[in-house]
């Protein structure tokens, strides 16, 4: 993993934004409901958790855990290079990248990672991927190691947050769900340093640390 972040070329004097890309700049759980409805399957919505949540119609029940992984797993082996992108979110991107350099932090498996990176160039996001497990504090240290200018995560999950919080505390939090019932569901990240509703505000709220205004 450090050898293919160290192989980013981290240019060390420039501010670096490290983003997710399901539920930040992919609508995620829009193009899940949809691949899930096409078997015959929902999402409940009673939490935020897949497990316990996908039901099939058929029975009225939730399917068994041991079947998650594999809906998920072929979710992303048939849709990675077709999921939308987040309103906003390339033209954010491509303000940004003014004044700052862009990764893109995905837990997805290596096998989609080239569908992941070619999904955000036909989408206008043409940035580095790097297909995580696991939590992404080691990867997000490493990476902030590699600079001395300002360095910012942006993640839906508040664990990632917590994670990061605890291994590389300069690093600055944005913590960001972009579908709205599920940010409602997860609730807002403790170990974050703004909460934010769309990319327009994590926009600005990343100028503002930078002391650059808008044009």
């Amino acid at each position: 993993m450090f050898d293919e972040l160290n192989a980013l070329g981290i240019d060390s004097g420039r501010p670096l934004l490290i983003s997710d890309a399901d539920e930040v700049l992919f609508a995620f759980m829009e193009g899940f409901e949809g691949f899930l409805n096409s078997r015959g399957l929902s999402f409940s919505w009673a939490s935020f958790r897949l497990n316990g949540n996908i039901i099939d119609h058929r029975t009225g029940e939730a399917v068994e855990p041991a079947a998650v992984r594999p809906l998920i797993y072929s979710f992303f082996e048939n849709h990675t290079r077709s999921i939308a992108a987040v309103d906003g979110a390339a033209e954010s991107l491509q303000h940004l990248g003014r004044h700052l350099q862009i990764v893109v932090l995905s837990n997805i498996w290596p096998e989609f990672r080239e569908a992941r990176a070619h999904a955000l160039r036909s989408q206008g996001m043409p940035y580095p991927v790097i297909a995580n497990r696991g939590s992404k504090a080691p990867a997000v240290a490493h990476l902030a190691s590699l600079t001395c200018g300002p360095v910012f995560f942006v993640d839906d999950i508040p664990e990632h947050h917590r994670d990061v919080a605890n291994l590389a505390g300069d690093v600055i939090r944005i913590h960001y769900v972009a579908n709205r019932r599920l940010a409602d569901l997860l609730g807002p990240a403790t170990n974050c340093h703004h909460h934010a509703r769309d990319w327009p505000g994590i926009c600005s709220y990343i100028e503002a640390c930078l002391g650059v205004g808008p044009s």
